[in-house]
C-alpha cells in the first residue's frame, strides 16, 4: 500500500465505527505512539486499543464525521455518513507525502468537550512505525488583538 493511502486507511479506522482489524494490519510490529504534552509513551498496538477502549467515561456517542481529506494527492473525499453514530476522532485533514504525514482533526469526548488533535505518523516497512500526537483544547480568543484577526 502507498504511503498516502495508508494514511487514508489509517486515519479512517480512527472513526465510527472502530475498525480495531484494519488499525491493527496498519499498525507496525514496533509501534510507538508519543503524547508529548502528558510525556507519555505507548508502546505497541494493544496498549493503543486498550487506551482508546478504556477512556473512563467510554467512547464518545455523538459523530463527527470526515469532512474533507487532502494530502499529495489533492482531492477531497466525503465519509458515507457525517453522522456516525459513535466518532471519537473525525479528520479534517491529511497532509504529507513519502514516509511521513501529518492528521488534523476533532475529538469529542462524552462531556461534550471539544478537542483538535493533531498527529504526526512515520511509515516504515508499509506500516505506521511512529506516531506523536497533541491535543489542544479551544479557548476564547483575547480581545487585545481583535483589530488585527477576523472572527
Amino acid at each position: 500500500m502507498e504511503g498516502r493511502a495508508l494514511a487514508q486507511r489509517y486515519a479512517e479506522s480512527h472513526q465510527a465505527p472502530w475498525d480495531w482489524e484494519l488499525m491493527r494490519s496498519l499498525v507496525h510490529p514496533d509501534y510507538v505512539e508519543e503524547w508529548p504534552q502528558s510525556g507519555e509513551t505507548i508502546r505497541g498496538f494493544e496498549n493503543k486499543r486498550a487506551i482508546l477502549e478504556n477512556y473512563p467515561s467510554g467512547l464518545p456517542e455523538s459523530g463527527l464525521g470526515t469532512r474533507r481529506i487532502v494530502g499529495s494527492d489533492d482531492r477531497d473525499i466525503y465519509a458515507p455518513s457525517l453522522a456516525a453514530p459513535v466518532a471519537f476522532f473525525a479528520v479534517l485533514r491529511v497532509v504529507g507525502s513519502g514516509d511521513t504525514y501529518t492528521f488534523e482533526g476533532t475529538a469529542r469526548y462524552q462531556t461534550g468537550e471539544p478537542m483538535h488533535v493533531v498527529a504526526i505518523i512515520e511509515i516504515r516497512d508499509g506500516k505506521v512505525w511512529r506516531q506523536t500526537t497533541y491535543f489542544a483544547a479551544p479557548f476564547e480568543a483575547p480581545e487585545w488583538r481583535s483589530q488585527w484577526v477576523e472572527r
